[in-house]
Formats: structure tokens, sequence, C-alpha cells
């Protein structure tokens, strides 16, 4: 009696695996994201930042960037939001 799994679901399962074993390379607690095409297999790795307020609100700096940081490539970026 087999059950059949979605494909999206080991798609979403391979990409959190792949981001895990990508964050144990990285020294720091590090944001990752991993997109694999869904018609090729292939896969792009995106290291992420989230957007703090300023230095004073920084808790990690291998994961957060200041705001100010983030719009010189971003001008429209908002805190709470990702660089990638």
């Amino acid at each position: 009696n087999e059950k059949a799994v979605p494909r999206e679901k080991i798609f979403q399962a391979l990409e959190t695996a792949l981001a895990t074993a990508t964050k144990k390379k990285y020294e720091g607690e590090i944001e990752v994201r991993v997109e694999i095409d869904r018609k090729t297999g292939d896969y792009d790795t995106y290291r992420r930042w989230v957007v703090i307020a300023d230095q004073a609100a920084m808790e990690n700096p291998y994961a957060e960037i200041t705001l100010e940081a983030a719009q010189i490539d971003q001008p429209e970026i908002q805190i709470g939001e990702y660089v990638e």
C-alpha cells in the first residue's frame, strides 16, 4: 500500500535540506534560501539578511543588515524584509 507524496512536498523538502546543508558550511547563524527549478532540477542558493532598524538593534551580524546599508542597493526596502 504505497502513499503518493505530492511532487511539490518533495521539492520543498529538498530545498529545506539543501539550505540546512549550506548553513553548516558557514560560520555563524546565517539565513539561506534554496530555489529548485521544478522542470530542470537546477537550483540556486541565496544568502539572506533581514533588514533591521539600526546597528543598536543588531543581534546577529551574520543574518542582519541595517536599513541604511540595505537601502544602498534597494532604496524601497523596509524593516523586516530580506536582502539576498
